[in-house]
């Protein structure tokens, strides 16, 4: 073989080696945007997660308010029922 035969070899040779290099750099790269895909999965899971808690956290208040405010004004009608009562009957035992 000649020199530059022997250059084209060494060259051709090299240009291998980058191309295996490259194919596994390109395997590892993949693996690793596989990866990054599972977590960003995990995070939009937890995400959805919390968004739904939050919404149940949120009707579950909602709902103590209701109640509550149901209570208060079952109880404001009763002392205000029993306030008329007993002014109807003071007033009629003033009328009398």
């Amino acid at each position: 073989m000649r020199k530059t035969d022997n250059q084209i070899v060494n060259i051709l040779s090299d240009i291998q080696r980058n191309i295996k290099e490259l194919d596994s750099n390109m395997k590892e790269f993949d693996g690793k945007l596989k990866e990054f895909g599972n977590d960003l999965k995990e995070i939009k899971n937890t995400v959805n997660r919390i968004e739904t808690l939050q919404t149940e956290d949120v009707i579950a208040l909602l709902k103590v308010g209701n109640q509550r405010s149901e209570t208060d004004f079952h109880y404001l009608n009763t002392r205000i029922t029993d306030i008329d009562k007993r002014v109807f009957t003071l007033e009629n035992r003033a009328e009398r």
